[in-house]
């Protein structure tokens, strides 16, 4: 008589092969649709290559696939108001010549400083204006947009190495190698869930995701809810939520908004509303746990003081002859960001606005 236990283990070994089978099926009908619009294998070996399963990391070289431009005509048609997006389709666009509700170098610094970040994917990145901040501070950057006419329009300095044109409706992207962050605002809300596969490969490919969500109206916003519903639809994804460096991220930016901090745009202060309302971080656990992103987390480890409950900490570089310390090794160490390299951001800037807000 079969007992129970092999019974048990029975049925979850068919529940496996179900799910098995079933993910390959779902990704082989993806694979053959796009396979008209990018150079994949549809072989059922690279299937499974490049449109990775489960949470593991998205594999190969992904094919842009650019905005299918309309005419003028047909442009003509689209009334856009105050946003860009001249001769792209209708979902594109929704870009303005700055944004400074989406704009906040204090967060950026603590990417930087805080997170130890020394490469970034901004998904959905616009003219560019938050990827040439990371560029000019020595990130490695790259920008992947979906509207021409931002791209066209971009301030990134290397845009022949530095900006992906793809449009996520037509297909999944994501970049060749493993980056230490994605920095994506005002993405979400554009992209409906339909196409959620198609960026979440992207998203794959980084260790921490900071991106916003939207809960208003705006040009194409076609997927806006709370922040509990992203949690738990990004989770879903295998992406962990962290609260703890969420509410630090935004209080940075509430931090930038009471300062005052004057910005490029004439007589405006930065006031990152898209960050310290509804910035999400995520961990992918998959990156982070690799040896090439072992610099992040880069919070100082070695003990100064505790006030108000608060733990104080600094590097571990050795001023310390008293205690033996595990000085890091340089590659552990952050970016070192200079004033010159915000001024000359701020410049870059202020070139590429209108007049009116100089």
């Amino acid at each position: 008589m079969m007992k129970i236990q092999h019974i048990i283990a029975l049925l979850v070994l068919s529940n496996l092969i179900v799910y098995q089978f079933t993910t390959f099926h779902y990704y082989y009908k993806k694979s053959t649709q796009f396979n008209n619009e990018s150079s994949l294998d549809s072989s059922p070996l690279n299937i499974i290559k490049n449109y990775a399963t489960a949470f593991s990391i998205p594999e190969g070289v992904a094919v842009a696939l650019p905005s299918i431009l309309i005419s003028s005509e047909e442009d003509a048609k689209v009334d856009r108001k105050i946003y860009g997006g001249t001769n792209d389709k209708a979902h594109l666009g929704g870009f303005t010549d700055i944004d400074l509700q989406g704009i906040s170098p204090y967060v950026w610094k603590l990417m930087i400083n805080y997170f130890g970040v020394k490469s970034v994917l901004d998904v959905g990145c616009g003219r560019g204006i938050s990827s040439s901040w990371f560029d000019i501070h020595g990130v490695e950057v790259l920008c992947a947009e979906g509207s021409h006419d931002a791209v066209t329009k971009t301030m990134l300095r290397s845009p022949q190495t530095q900006i992906v044109e793809h449009d996520f409706s037509r297909g999944p992207w994501w970049p060749s190698k493993t980056i230490d962050a994605v920095w994506c605002v005002e993405f979400l809300e554009h992209v409906g869930r339909n196409f959620h596969l198609n960026y979440i490969p992207a998203f794959r490919k980084a260790a921490f995701i900071f991106v916003s969500h939207s809960r208003w109206g705006g040009w194409h916003h076609v997927e806006v809810h709370e922040a509990g519903w992203w949690i738990a639809k990004m989770e879903g994804y295998g992406f962990v939520y962290s609260q703890f460096f969420t509410e630090k991220v935004r209080n940075e930016a509430r931090r930038e908004k009471n300062n005052k901090v004057m910005s490029p745009k004439a007589n405006e202060t930065y006031n990152a509303q898209h960050v310290w309302l509804n910035m999400m971080v995520f961990i992918n656990p998959v990156v982070a746990s690799l040896p090439e992103h072992q610099h992040l987390f880069a919070e100082g480890g070695c003990y100064v003081d505790k006030k108000d409950g608060v733990l104080i900490t600094r590097d571990c570089d050795g001023r310390n002859e008293k205690d033996v310390e595990s000085i890091m090794p340089k590659e552990f160490i952050s970016l070192k960001i200079t004033d010159e390299m915000d001024e000359e951001w701020e410049e870059l800037v202020k070139k590429n606005i209108s007049p009116e807000d100089k």
